[in-house]
């Protein structure tokens, strides 16, 4: 990784009905209070709900974060192959060198290799959901779909930075 040693940072996300959890991830980039990029191994094998998914154990995923982005995007890779890009829509992102937190907006979004796209969860939405919420979503949603290939673009680009 180029001379830096990642640094322990903790992912925590807020869903809108206040639980939270966190994930502990490694830091390979972390500017506070504008982006962060981290890295995960998955330990056990996940199926991703509403979709024909597996993630096995052993998958990397590399998070993005942004401050001033209604998303942030995970790059799931394995064996040196990427599988999936996973839009997380979210609210609220703050980053510091110990933690990224964020308030997650319900919606997600596949982006696949193949250049499928998935909007999973909308379902699930809370009809009393803040209108800056329904915004937010909205706006990612039009990235997501309407700049796909520009957006996995950057994300690939950007992994491979933080991966060198």
């Amino acid at each position: 990784m180029g001379g830096r040693t990642p640094a322990p940072i903790t992912e925590r996300k807020t869903r809108l009905d206040g639980t939270v959890a966190e994930y502990p991830c490694e830091g390979l980039i972390v500017e506070a209070g504008r982006r962060a990029v981290v890295r995960y191994v998955t330990e056990r094998d996940r199926h991703l709900e509403g979709t024909d998914l597996m993630l096995r154990a052993g998958t990397l995923t590399i998070g993005h974060f942004w401050t001033d982005r209604p998303y942030n995007v995970y790059h799931w890779i394995e064996g040196g192959r990427t599988i999936a890009f996973y839009v997380n829509i979210a609210a609220d992102t703050t980053i510091d060198t110990g933690a990224i937190a964020y308030t997650d907006l319900v919606v997600d979004v596949l982006l696949r290799p193949s250049g499928a796209i998935e909007v999973l969860d909308e379902e699930e939405l809370p009809p009393d959901l803040d209108p800056r919420h329904r915004l937010a979503i909205a706006k990612a949603l039009e990235t997501c779909i309407t700049e796909a290939r520009r957006l996995i673009a950057e994300i690939e680009r950007e992994t491979r930075a933080a991966l060198a």
